[in-house]
């Protein structure tokens, strides 16, 4: 999910703004000010500024340019911050045909692995990853039992989505509202037959006072007590009957679209369980929910044109957009496409503010993630905003090979305050999440050249990203699990055990522990 905002969209909540003008809101800039860039007693943020300082004082004035792939929502590309920002493919040309030969036509500043060909559909939600499962498998399962079913491991994996997505509680509530619409019938049926009732007039104040003494009427009635209770005393009889069986009409349609509404993913016409069948999408960046990928890219390289103060943290990174993350839990496909896609055309750092808690095929995207290593690009993930111990449960992608260890080219991220403690939100591992950034009270630009404030991992990971883009610019020999090493290590230990002594970046003492690296 774009753990992203759940996230979720994950869920990142943002507490949007204008760009500041008001004397509140100029209190507010000023209390918000890239805190995250400094650090000192009070603050402890990841010491960005000390560490270009640095560099500058030691005459590192050089840096090798550095593409970022942001593997997300996709962004807006008319934003004034941005734009400038954006990698442009060198061989690529605004003509629809494929002038570099890639498999992608028109990919001058990335691509979209979410859209139609001919670009008459672009996917913006998904939905969750569990209920995509149990959609799938609902025809095959909606009627059997685990002793009727033949492969009953497939059908406990059917039992557990359902569970999880929410369905088994939403069917019984259609199977609930059958029971009450059977009781409003019966008792309609009784009111027809009855000649002393005018049924076109009765209300439910006067249905409430009917002295009809038979068994059916009493069990039906105390089956929709609830809802006459609830009810206008004044609305008619009739018309609750009506709203009531539109209401089961409503729900059923819900229900039957499981099955009868095919994933929209379909659309883009690929073979989801095929990673090597992924010249498919278009070239559409700019698509709704473009926010979070526009944030992230602020983040990590937003150029403060329109205001100086809220530069993003390695500003000379080149942006390859990469739309892959809807509305929802992402898609393995995508994410491997993505990551691939990134890799064969020259980024050297990926940042992935995403992540989910099932995956129907996390080997695709780990033989990516693996990909990458081989061609040495740094893959960074946002470690999710459920206040989870992922260490005790499953969280993709794994960025582990099959042996359970983690591929040295990944890193996870977490979050933290001003405090340098854990953000309440933030899930956390001592094996799983690598290192802390802060994550909470992070400006950046929006679409339309506003600015917002968030919070999140999904904020975290790109601060990571970003540092680790300077590091590769400014350190090119150092290989992307050398970065891994060199940010893990150089991290200030939190010396608190409650939180197993948690690690968070120092951009200063990473940029000196390169200067110094064994190669």
């Amino acid at each position: 999910m774009k753990e992203k905002f759940n996230v979720a969209f994950i869920a990142i909540a943002i507490l949007c703004f204008s760009p500041f003008n008001g004397k509140a809101q100029t209190s507010y800039k000023n209390q918000l000010l890239q805190w995250y860039k400094t650090y000192n007693d009070s603050t402890h943020g990841a010491n960005i500024d000390e560490a270009f300082k640095f560099l500058e004082q030691n005459k590192r004035t050089h840096p090798k340019e550095i593409i970022v792939g942001i593997i997300d929502s996709g962004i807006d590309t008319l934003s004034t911050d941005l734009k400038n920002a954006l990698w442009t493919n060198p061989k690529e040309k605004l003509d629809g045909k494929d002038n570099d030969k890639n498999g992608y036509i028109d990919d001058i500043h990335g691509w979209n692995f979410l859209g139609t060909k001919d670009k008459s559909f672009n996917m913006i939600s998904a939905g969750t990853e569990e209920f995509r499962q149990f959609k799938r498998l609902y025809p095959k399962y909606k009627n059997l039992t685990r002793e009727t079913a033949t492969d009953k491991a497939e059908f406990d994996f059917y039992e557990k989505m359902k569970k999880k997505a929410g369905i088994e509680s939403y069917i019984k509530f259609y199977q609930y509202n059958i029971l009450k619409l059977n009781a409003i019938q019966k008792m309609d049926s009784i009111l027809r037959k009855a000649s002393n009732i005018n049924r076109d007039t009765l209300t439910i104040k006067a249905l409430m006072s009917l002295p009809i003494k038979e068994k059916e009427w009493e069990s039906s009635t105390e089956m929709i007590l609830a809802d006459l209770l609830q009810s206008d005393k004044d609305e008619l009889w009739k018309e609750l009957a009506i709203n009531k069986e539109k209401e089961l009409a409503t729900i059923k349609r819900r229900i039957d679209s499981i099955e009868r509404d095919p994933d929209k993913r379909l659309l883009m016409g690929d073979n989801l369980g095929d990673a090597s069948d992924r010249f498919y999408g278009n070239s559409i960046l700019q698509i709704e929910g473009y926010d979070h990928g526009t944030f992230i890219a602020g983040v990590i390289a937003g150029q403060g044109i329109i205001n100086k103060d809220y530069k993003g943290v390695y500003p000379e990174a080149k942006l390859m957009i990469l739309r892959s993350s809807p509305n929802g839990d992402e898609y393995d496909k995508d994410i491997a496409s993505a990551i691939r896609y990134a890799v064969e055309n020259g980024a050297k750092v990926i940042n992935m503010s995403l992540g989910k808690y099932t995956s129907p095929n996390p080997q695709m995207v780990n033989d990516a993630i693996a990909y990458a290593a081989k061609k040495d690009v740094m893959i960074v993930q946002a470690a999710g905003n459920n206040s989870k111990n992922i260490d005790a449960t499953d969280y993709f992608p794994t960025g582990k090979n099959k042996k359970g260890i983690l591929y040295p080219n990944f890193i996870r991220v977490g979050s933290t305050d001003r405090k340098g403690k854990i953000c309440r939100f933030s899930n956390y591992g001592k094996n799983t999440v690598q290192i802390y950034a802060p994550g909470e009270d992070i400006i950046s630009v929006m679409p339309g050249n506003e600015y917002a404030a968030s919070q999140g991992t999904s904020i975290s990971a790109p601060i990571v990203c970003g540092i680790a883009a300077m590091l590769r610019a400014y350190f090119p020999k150092l290989k992307a699990a050398q970065i891994v090493d060199i940010i893990e290590k150089s991290g200030y230990s939190t010396n608190n055990p409650a939180e197993n002594n948690i690690k968070c970046i120092n951009a200063l003492t990473a940029v000196k522990l390169a200067m110094t690296y064994k190669k």
